[in-house]
């Protein structure tokens, strides 16, 4: 069990990620906002990791992430190489 890692959002920030959860149709981003909304309910990284059936390290990552970039580091950054063929 990692320690007590929690992130602090302001009511704009918070609003901000609900808004986002709530509209995106990208399950990932979704998937993020929950991990920070719950992070900042008081949460922990082990409790977030078990509801959202992702491993501890990835929550962490995006907890981080989140703190260092803001709402727009919880978008997948454009990956190299050549991209998926339309169906």
């Amino acid at each position: 069990m990692r320690p007590g890692r929690f992130i602090k959002l302001n009511e704009q920030e918070r609003n901000a990620l609900r808004q986002v959860y709530r509209q995106t149709k990208d399950a990932d981003l979704c998937s993020r906002c929950q991990m920070l909304l719950l992070s900042a309910a008081g949460h922990g990284v082990d409790e977030i990791a078990r509801l959202t059936l992702f491993d501890e390290n990835s929550v962490l990552f995006w907890v981080d992430r989140s703190e260092a970039e803001g709402l727009d580091g919880l978008e997948d950054r454009p990956k190299s190489g050549r991209p998926p063929k339309s169906r």
